[in-house]
């Protein structure tokens, strides 16, 4: 398939395999990295159309995460995380453009990476 836009998936859950699964087949190239800095250098070489960050250990962490991904892109950055959707957004403010829970099916995950990326 052709591939018309870049993923960037960061993060060192194991969960991070079904997102990238997710991405397989579809028109995003997928790239991967299992800590920040890789993440970021990914960033500066690949210029990804959406960054997906894991949430951290902490919500604190993933703040720290997420404001060094914005220094670096204005694409769009969905964090994929514990608890309600509501929590995440409430918890890390406007540090990202939308947050993801980990159970959600391969179709309902694209469709909103393509809602997100469609706004901007």
């Amino acid at each position: 398939m052709f591939t018309s836009a870049k993923a960037l998936v960061i993060g060192s859950y194991k969960g991070r395999f079904e997102i990238v699964d997710a991405f397989q087949g579809t028109e995003f190239g997928v790239s991967e990295a299992v800590d920040c800095l890789s993440g970021l250098k990914h960033i500066v070489q690949e210029r990804p159309s959406v960054v997906v960050v894991f949430q951290g250990r902490s919500l604190a962490q993933t703040r720290q995460v997420l404001r060094a991904v914005r220094c670096l892109t204005a694409a769009p950055v969905l964090v994929v995380g514990r608890g309600s959707q509501e929590g995440l957004a409430q918890a890390l403010g406007d540090t990202a453009d939308g947050f993801v829970t980990r159970n959600l099916d391969h179709a309902t995950f694209l469709a909103y990476v393509r809602t997100v990326l469609s706004k901007n």
